[in-house]
């Protein structure tokens, strides 16, 4: 089921050649990639200092987070894309940033998001 999504305003990240926006992302997608982004802080915050150290600490659990976070917020404005396909996709790395923003884990404070919470 294909459902429309507005991506006139998304950053986009680049993997394999073309440009997929990624939209603010809905409860949906975020109640898969907002546990996975929280297990990987330690990494993330690493990442803003030692790249290098970093990716030194990524196992095939760590991966498998990235990998999963990437799929889930790309195929939100993409719903044909297949899981195979998007594996097929380099440069998944370089997407975290935006992905990561997009989710709104970094964008408010925890009180702030239970505010927000309050009010719906």
């Amino acid at each position: 089921m294909h459902h429309s999504v507005d991506t006139d305003d998304a950053p986009c990240v680049s993997l394999g050649g073309k440009f997929w926006p990624i939209p603010v992302l809905a409860a949906k997608q975020n109640k898969i990639i907002d546990p996975l982004i929280l297990s990987l802080l330690p990494i993330f915050a690493c990442w803003q200092t030692d790249k290098t150290a970093a990716l030194a600490t990524l196992g095939q659990v760590q991966y498998d987070a990235l990998l999963e976070i990437a799929f889930q917020a790309v195929r939100y404005a993409h719903q044909d894309i297949s899981r195979e396909q998007f594996l097929d996709l380099p440069e998944l790395i370089a997407a975290f940033s935006i992905i990561a923003q997009q989710t709104g884990v970094f964008a408010k404070t925890e009180s702030e998001k239970q505010a927000d919470s309050g009010e719906a």
